[in-house]
């Protein structure tokens, strides 16, 4: 009785498609899939599925939100062969995806549990309409599919009006752990506790500092006969030793021993939160997790209090008008306007200069182009150097990190530049660029100011005009009593 079970593959918040990504490589591992004998796809190929995937999300501008889906369909034990179980996956891609979307199908029998894995792009590729799962479409379509295809090979079917689906649910994964290896597997978090591992490594001066390191990221540390740390997000802890033979509590150590330098370089590696001043104001350095629970802790004991609220806000009014007056007072001189009638001029010749310092601008990122592989060396040279370090000290975890190391030297090589003269380059585009940015900013504002004065001036036409209207109704009241007397002693 073949059971499926759908999941729902979100953006990451680090990488938008990093979850599809490592999806589409987890289900097509050669170890679980006979070698890729036993994977497939439909509207591409199993090679350039995520290119492909991607490509049509950004052909119609559907790049966030929900990326995929992915199906598992398990059987129970001994119930069908791989063969089988892979006409089934095929057969459920080409009636239920096959006209709108792009899917990867395989089989995994590299357990007791034959199952099936399908993952398909949520954009549909004809027309750029978002597959939209809603509550009971597994009742409705899948299962009932699925059970089509199965007995057509002769397998049972479950029957769908004596169960639930909640109840199918938990029959689906009681023996079978597809469920749990998904949500909080390998293929998911390996990758990125590698990552921070390496990162606390370089930055440690001895084991304890390490550990404190990952308790920075966010990591719960368990020690025991294996360390094991659990990521923020995850399920369940991970041994580390799980995650290769570099990453051992011995090799850990060894890897950290081998720094010989790394105790000079602590201070540009890891330093400690400062506070600086700006302009009389004390800004603060953003706070790691630790340091927030820490200054929350003290803010409940009563450590720290809340500064009281400034009576700022009574003069906040008066505030604002005399910096509204101050920028026009500098537009005026800036342009030296001598008459109001000048404004329309001067915004005529901001307009141009505004138009031409744009197309400058697009000149210079149009040339700046032309150098992105140069400047992404220098990032990777930036980034590599230290790891790449280690990796001639003898640690070979970082060959990868060496590997990009030179390559981006060969780039630069071949442009027939240095790197130090390739910094230049990149800085000389970004001021000039920066810089006419600026400009415009300013010109806008002072587009905006003019068009402030203009309002003002015209007001202030207006109250002349109605304070001359009052001064002449109040002369003509005062006429006419004049009148009035001089009528009175005539009779």
């Amino acid at each position: 009785m073949a059971i499926s079970k759908i999941l729902h593959m979100n953006p990451y918040k680090k990488s938008m498609h990093l979850h599809l990504r490592q999806g589409l490589q987890y289900i097509t591992k050669p170890e679980k899939t006979e070698n890729g004998f036993y994977t497939g796809a439909v509207n591409c190929t199993v090679e350039n599925a995520y290119s492909s995937m991607i490509s049509t999300k950004e052909m119609y501008g559907k790049t966030d939100k929900r990326q995929a889906y992915h199906l598992i369909i398990s059987f129970e034990k001994n119930e069908t062969d791989a063969d089988t179980a892979f006409e089934i996956a095929k057969e459920f891609c080409e009636k239920y995806l096959a006209e709108n979307y792009e899917a990867v199908y395989s089989v995994h029998n590299d357990t007791e549990h034959i199952h099936c894995h399908v993952i398909w792009n949520s954009v549909r590729f004809s027309d750029g309409y978002k597959y939209r799962y809603e509550k009971g479409d597994w009742e409705r379509y899948i299962q009932p599919l699925v059970n089509e295809i199965c007995q057509k090979h002769g397998l049972n079917t479950l029957d769908l009006q004596r169960k639930k689906e909640s109840d199918m649910m938990s029959l689906t994964f009681s023996k079978d752990k597809e469920w749990d290896e998904y949500k909080d597997g390998p293929f998911v978090w390996n990758e990125q506790i590698k990552k921070d591992v390496d990162e606390c490594i370089i930055a440690a001066t001895d084991f304890d500092m390490f550990i404190q390191l990952l308790e920075e990221k966010d990591y719960q540390v368990k020690h025991g006969k294996n360390i094991a740390v659990k990521p923020n997000g995850m399920q369940r802890f991970r041994r580390l030793k799980t995650l290769g033979d570099d990453y051992t509590e011995d090799r850990i150590k060894q890897r950290i021993s081998n720094k010989s330098f790394s105790k000079n370089n602590l201070a540009k590696v890891y330093g400690h939160p400062t506070i600086k001043s700006h302009r009389g104001k004390i800004k603060k350095r953003k706070l790691t997790g630790l340091q927030k629970q820490y200054f929350a802790l003290l803010y409940r004991l009563g450590k720290i209090k809340k500064s009281s609220y400034s009576n700022n806000y009574k003069y906040r009014q008066d505030i604002r008008k005399l910096d509204f007056l101050q920028r026009q007072y500098l537009f005026l001189s800036r342009y030296d306007i001598k008459k109001a009638d000048d404004i329309a001029k001067v915004q005529e010749h901001i307009r141009a200069k505004i138009k031409t310092t744009n197309t400058a601008i697009k000149v210079l990122k149009t040339e700046n182009e032309k150098y992105q592989d140069i400047y992404n060396a220098v990032r990777t040279i930036n980034k590599e150097k230290q790891a790449a370090t280690f990796y001639k000290l003898g640690d070979k975890t970082f060959w990868k990190q060496n590997e990009q190391l030179e390559v981006a030297k060969q780039v630069l090589k071949n442009a027939g530049i240095t790197f130090d003269e390739a910094k230049k380059l990149e800085m000389h585009y970004s001021s000039l660029i920066l810089e006419g940015e600026n400009e415009i900013k300013q010109m806008k504002k002072d587009i905006r100011t003019s068009y402030g004065l203009i309002k003002d001036i015209e007001y202030r036409k207006e109250l002349a005009i109605k304070e001359r209207e009052k001064e002449q109704q109040k002369q003509n009241i005062s006429n006419e009593k004049e009148e009035q007397k001089q009528s009175v002693k005539k009779k």
